[in-house]
Parts: C-alpha cells; structure tokens; sequence
C-alpha cells in the first residue's frame, strides 16, 4: 500500500502542470487578441492583422514602424510608429476604447505610438499599464491637462510627451514620480510656472521643456545631481539665471527673458559641452572663461547685452567647433585661439577691431552700455524743464492719437466702399449674366466646356451633364443675382492683406506637429559667409525676383544648398528694430514649409543702420505641384499621392495659423510656390514673411491694402482666405489642368457642385484622365465636396482647417481601402446612389 501516495501525488502534479500549460496558452492567446484590437482601432499597422490567424507575435519581425518584445512570452515592449507621417484613423477611432484595451497588457513595460494621429485628452485609464516604465507618445494630438493618473505608475524612468497640443500647467505631482530619469514634453502649449517639486527628482538626466508658454522664476534645480540635459528654449523664463547643478552637458536657455547677469558659478561647469544662452537680454561683463571650459564644443551668446573686452592672447577649447558672440557690445580683439578655419566663429554687430562681419564703432558699445546701466545722457541742445518735458510728451502722443484715429476713419469708410463692391455671387453667375457683353468671359467659359466635353467617353454622360447644369444655371438666373467679374490672373497675389504689423508684439510659440527637427539650428549667418555661398552675389547664382527680394542659390562650405533672399530695406534702422521679426522668422520650421535657417544684417558703416536684411532658407528643386498634376511633360503622380500631397499642404497653412500667436494669415497660397522634392514630401516656398510685410508697409506709409479696416475683423477673416487658396489647388489637382483666372475658378467651382448629384461616369468625365480610373468614387466624392465648399462665397460657410485635414484623411482611408478590396487595378464605373 506504500506506493499508492507516491502515485496519487505524480497524478496532481501532472494535472497542476497541464492547467499551467492551458493557463499559459490562454494567456498568450490573450495577449494576441489584445494587439489585433489594437490594430483594428488604429487602422494600423497591417503586420498585426496576422494575429487572427497566429498567436505567436513574439516572433513578428521588426521593422521601423512596429517592433514588439517579449521576455518568457509575455509582450514586454510595443512600438508603433506612423508611416508616412499619419496613418488615418477609423471614423469610429477613440483614445479611452485604445488606451483601456492597451491596459490588459499588465507585463508592458515600454510603450511608444509616435506620429499616429491620436487626438483628445490622454485618457485616465493609462493608470492600469501599473509595469509601465517607459511612455512615448511623441508627434500626435493629445490635448488638454497632463492627467494625474500617470502618477500612479511608479515605475516610470521615462515620459516622452512631445509634439502635441497639452496645455494648462505642469502638475506639481511630477515630483513624485522618484525614478524618473526623462521628462520631454517639448513643443506643446504648457503655461504657467515650473513646480518646485522638480528639484524631487534625484534620478532626473535629462529635462526638455523647450517651446511652451512657460514663464517666471526656474525653480531651485541646484539638487538635481545627475541631471544631464536641460533644455527650456522658446518660452519666457527669467529674468533671474537659475540655480543649476553643476554636472549639466548642454545648457539651452535660448529665447526666454533673462535680463541679469550670468553667475560666475556657470565657469566651473567642468562638463559642460553645449551652451546656448541667445536671444535674451544679459547683461554684464561677458565671461570670457567660458571659451576655454574643459569639455566646451558650442558656445552661443549672440542677441544680449554682453560688455567687456577681448584680447588676442585668450585661451580656447581645442574641441570649441562653433562660437556666436554676434549683436553684443564686445570691444577688442578677436582672440588668436578662434581664427582656425576649422571652427565656425560669428561675431558680427560688435564693436571689435577687426573690419570683418560688420562692427559698430567703438562709441556705439560705450553709449548702449550706458543704457543697460541705467546712466540718463546729457541733452545736447536746449534745457528744459521736467514740466516744459511732459507737456510736450503728451502733447505728441495726443497728437498722434489723433492723427492715427483720422487715418483709421478715413480708411475704414474707404474699406466700407470697397466692400460693398466685392460680389459675393458665384462665378457662374458672372458668366451667365454677360455671356451677350464680355468675349472674354464667353471664349473662356466655352472653352472650359469643350475641355470637358472632349474628355466625356458616353452621350448619356454628355446629356446628364449638361441637363445638371443647365439646371443650376436657370435657377441662378432666377434669382436675379448678377454681377460682374473681374478676369485677373491668379499668378498676381489673390489678396495682399498681411499681418506683420499685428504681430509686433506677439510671441513666438512652437505648435505641434514635426517641426523640420532634421534642419541645423538657426543661426545668425556671417555676411561675408553668404558672400562666398554666392560668389559675392553673382548673376549666376540669381534665381529670380519676387515679392520678398532678390533670391539667390548659395553653397554653403559644408555643401549645403540654401536660398538667400535680400531684402533691401526702405527705413533704415538699427538691427534691434527688425530682431523681433527675424525671432519670428526663426519659428517659421516645419517639414512642410521652405524652412528658415538664419540671417544677417548688411548695415552702413557710418550710423550703423540696416541697409538690408539677408533671410536664409533650405534650398529647394523647382519641381512644382502643377508640374506634377497639371503639367504638359513629365509624369503626373497618383490620386493617392495627390491626396497626399494636399494633406502636406493643408499641414503647412495649419501650422502657419497657429505656429505662432496670433498667426500667419492670407499667405497668398498659390500652387506654382508649392514644390515637392524626391520623396513627394510638400513643401511651401512663399508665405506671409513678418519682415517682408512690414518692410512694404513703412514704404506704404499706412496705404497698403493689407492695413485697412479693423484689426479685430481682419483677424477674424483671414483664416478663410488661405481656406479658398487651398480650393483653388484642390480644383487644380482634381481636374489636372492649370487654372489661370479667377472666373475659371467659379466655372469650375459650379461645375463640380452639380456633378456631385449625377452619376459616376459624368462625374468622372470631368476628373484628370490620368487618375480617373484609379479613384474611388468615395474619395472622389469626398475631395470634390471639401473643394466645393473651400471655395464658398460666403466666408462663413467655408470650413476650417482642421475639417479640411479631416476630409482629406478620410479620402487618404477610403482610397486605400477600396484599392486593397479591388480585386483588379481596373476600375469599372457604376452609377452612384449618393446625393447631396
């Protein structure tokens, strides 16, 4: 009876092991249906539709756009990465349904979705993800507070939160999560003031605040023993320097508001490889000391009031590879240690022996230095009395009041008139109210028609056509609403109202999205620099001549390509006058723009005023979006990357809105500016330029068309017009012919609004031959209603940009849906039951 136990207790091993196995299996087979519902929600990416047929995702090959790691066949790591900037989301997409299923992955420790397109508020129920050490959520559209249930994961190393649009302050809850070791939350909307629960997190490496609305005193930092990494560029911190560790290796404080001195604490930074302290307002005697720290290799100090002098015999960095000391009151020599032409060393706008890169004179630094300390200048000519001073101060500003309150009067009743002329009808009611007066109107009305009818391949097609819009043609006429129109190219500017005067005051502030990261940082270019890009400006390097200068091609010494444009200033003034727009300037970077990367002054030698200013931009090819739509040669790209294409557009103007407060507005957007590059990447090479606007407006002297009216209303409005602008492309892209005058574009406009209620095949009809077989009709349908009402008469009625970007996801989604449910890439059009 002995060996009975012994066999009883085998018997319940073997079953605890079996239940185990089933439990693990289970468990595994959990965890793949977790990552198809993921996949299902997210429309993306398609290497995890697999799973409904396999279990074993931990075996699934990385690439750069998903990786999954597992550790005992438990999903440990998930990394999803957008392709090709957005992946459109399903209609029905939500962040709590993704974020509640991501929950059931209790052994996630490191979870990145970058550049999906994820929008709303980053749901509470990121609380349940308890092993998660490691969040990247980076280049998406999350919006609203930082949610307090991120501090319960305390296991969190790292949090990543950059490129999206989280607002309201920092919680001071931060402190609290000890092991922290990276916080970014770059380029959002964060306002307010630093928590002083920061200087809690012992573990802290690297902290990147930069491009918020951050502002007030920095916080006592000085306990952060480890932290690496400080970066709190484009806000409004200071004006005091603040108390930092002493292990620090790059230092940004770029653009903020300090106002004081530096402590001379920063010179024993013994690690210190990056310094940026430009573009504020120090003060003080420069430390010179800073050339030579052990471990510097970049140094920026330019845009501040720096005193003191430099002598020959001052020692350097050996690894010290590029210096900026420019727009400062340095006096003396420039030190023998920065001649190498192996360094980049800038230090123009000083007031230095040297003759090179443009130095004030040495009276110049000793005046400005003076104003920083506070010490009043003797007048020069009459005495007068404190009292005598005031009656006259205020005497001019009521003066100028007044003249300014006549000016706004006359030009608002002027803009009253003007209004009262604009018609507000539809282009096809021009046509058909003076198809018996104007041969001009008539021969082009006529020939767009023929145009279409030539490409209509049935006779039903033609007489459905033609039924619709004789149809809407007649019910116009009813209406008895005529007007006249003009016939002015669209190669002239649509409208020349600006904004550079608005924003004079306005701070820069990053918005979301990518924002050209790949391009080097901007800089103050040497003018000497630009000269030997350009071969001192030879006819050779001129490119053409446009409404922001002269541009020329240049060649920079590291062989980079870049576009300077010169504009030659009307007003002279003194540098400080402009910096406010070239900061401006400096913001305008995004992957879908002809991004800025520098400038410099041309100044007169004897007052020190700026006879032009040089705007420096990446280069690039002249391949234009018309070119590739509507162009006679060359091959035309798809519907899809059409699509695209208009997507990357839309990005453009988006961030132009709001990139910068109160924003860049009417810019005139033509497609002839919009060019692509090898990969069909957007880019827009002509905007609303702060300075170009506000250099028209001082030659204006208050005439230009784009001050008149009220400010208020014209901010209200402007939006609308790059709304039609973008019509005008989407005409242009659906029907692959160039459009040259604005009567085409009311023509066309009408002639789309009817086909909509037709079939399919009169529909298509009108649609470039080149990608009309290969557009579904959902897409087409979709494209064609956002242009239509892009281009409404009524400004109100046209939609923002953000339905428009939208839209056009949405035709990106259905395009490439219907094309993977094509059996074959030949599409057999079929009436449509689809009306609006």
């Amino acid at each position: 009876m002995a060996p009975k136990p012994v066999y009883l207790s085998h018997l319940l091993l073997l079953v605890l092991f079996l239940a185990t196995i089933q439990l693990s299996e289970q468990l595994e087979f959990s965890q793949s249906q977790t990552l198809l519902k993921v996949q299902q929600l997210l429309g993306y990416p398609s290497a995890l539709s697999t799973l409904s047929s396999t279990t074993d995702f931990c075996n699934i090959e990385p690439t750069q756009y998903l990786t999954i790691v597992c550790y005992e066949d438990s999903l440990t790591q998930l990394h999803v990465v957008g392709n090709n900037e957005y992946a459109p989301l399903p209609p029905n997409f939500s962040s709590d349904t993704l974020f509640a299923t991501l929950g059931t992955l209790s052994s996630l420790k490191v979870l990145s979705l970058v550049s999906l397109g994820l929008w709303g508020p980053l749901p509470e129920s990121i609380a349940q993800l308890s092993s998660l050490e490691i969040l990247n959520i980076s280049s998406n559209h999350f919006n609203g507070a930082i949610p307090s249930q991120l501090s319960l994961l305390r296991n969190l190393q790292s949090v990543v939160l950059d490129d999206n649009s989280f607002s309201a302050e920092i919680p001071s809850w931060v402190g609290s999560l000890q092991g922290l070791a990276v916080l970014s939350m770059k380029k959002n909307w964060l306002s307010g003031s630093l928590p002083t629960s920061l200087d809690a997190l012992q573990t802290l490496r690297v902290l990147d605040l930069s491009s918020n609305q951050l502002s007030g005193e920095v916080p006592h930092l000085k306990n952060l023993a480890n932290l690496q990494v400080l970066n709190l560029e484009n806000n409004t911190f200071g004006p005091h320097f603040p108390s930092l560790p002493t292990k620090l290796v790059s230092l940004v404080l770029r653009n903020n508001s300090f106002k004081l001195s530096v402590p001379s604490g920063l010179s024993s930074s013994y690690l210190l490889q990056r310094l940026d302290l430009s573009l504020n307002g120090f003060v003080g005697p420069f430390p010179s000391s800073l050339l030579s720290l052990p471990s510097i290799n970049y140094l920026d100090i330019s845009s501040n009031k720096f005193t003191g002098m430099l002598f020959n015999n001052m020692s350097c960095n050996d690894d010290l590879h590029f210096v900026n000391l420019s727009s400062n009151l340095l006096k003396g020599e420039i030190p023998a240690c920065l001649e190498p032409k192996t360094r980049v060393v800038l230090y123009a706008r000083n007031c230095l022996s040297t003759k090179n890169q443009d130095q004030h004179p040495s009276d110049f630094c000793s005046n400005e230095a003076l104003a920083v300390k506070i010490i009043p200048r003797q007048p020069k000519h009459k005495r007068t009395t404190g009292k005598t001073v005031i009656v006259s101060s205020m005497g001019g500003v009521v003066g100028v009041v007044l003249i300014l309150g006549v000016v706004i009067l006359v030009v608002s009743r002027v803009h009253k008139k003007q209004v009262v002329k604009i018609p507000s009808q539809s282009p096809l009611e021009n046509v058909t109210s003076q198809l018996h007066n104007e041969d001009e109107v008539k021969t082009t009305t006529r020939s767009i028609m023929e145009h279409i009818i030539r490409r209509v391949p049935d006779k039903l097609a033609v007489e459905a056509l033609t039924r619709s819009i004789k149809e809407h043609v007649m019910c116009r006429v009813k209406n008895k609403r005529v007007v006249r129109a003009s016939t002015r190219s669209i190669i002239e500017h649509v409208s020349s109202v600006n904004t550079a005067k608005l924003l004079t005051d306005a701070r820069c502030i990053s918005q979301t999205m990518k924002m050209g990261a790949s391009l080097p940082a901007y800089r103050t270019f040497a003018l000497d620099e630009l000269k030997e890009s350009t071969n001192n400006f030879d006819a050779s390097s001129f490119i053409s001549e446009g409404p922001h200068g002269q541009i020329y091609k240049g060649v920079l010494s590291d062989g980079m390509h870049i576009a300077i444009r010169g504009l030659k200033m009307r007003k002279r003034h003194g540098p400080q006058t402009y910096m406010h727009h070239v900061e401006m300037i400096s913001k305008l970077r995004h992957s879908h723009l002809v991004s800025a990367l520098g400038h410099a002054f041309e100044c007169n030698q004897d007052d020190s005023c700026v006879n032009r200013v040089f705007l420096i931009f990446e280069f690039v090819s002249t391949r234009s979006l018309r070119t590739c739509v509507s162009g006679s040669s060359g091959e035309k790209i798809s519907w899809i990357q059409r699509i695209a294409a208009t997507i990357g557009v839309v990005k453009g103007i988006q961030f132009l809105h709001t990139g910068i407060v109160p924003g860049l507005y009417s810019n005139n957007l033509r497609i002839t500016d919009i060019f692509l590059d090898n990969s069909n990447n957007v880019k827009i090479s002509s905007y609303n330029l702060p300075l170009s606007a506000e250099n028209k407006r001082m030659i204006s002297s208050g005439t230009s068309p784009g001050l008149k009216g009220n400010i208020q209303a014209r901010i209200k409005g402007e939006d609308k017009n790059d709304v039609y602008d973008i019509g005008v492309i989407l005409l242009e892209i659906i029907l692959g012919r160039p459009i040259m005058f604005h009567n085409e574009v009311g023509t066309l406009k009408d002639l789309l609004h009817v086909s909509i209620k037709t079939d399919d095949i009169a529909r298509r009809s009108i649609v470039d031959p080149a990608v009309h077989k290969e557009c579904s009709d959902e897409s087409l349908m979709t494209m064609m209603e956002i242009c239509v009402r892009c281009l409404s008469d009524d400004q109100t009625e046209r939609p923002s940009v953000e339905d428009i970007l939208w839209n056009l996801h949405f035709a990106a989604q259905v395009q490439n849906s219907w094309k993977r449910d094509s059996s074959d890439h030949s599409y057999s059009p079929a009436p449509s039951s689809r009306d609006i």
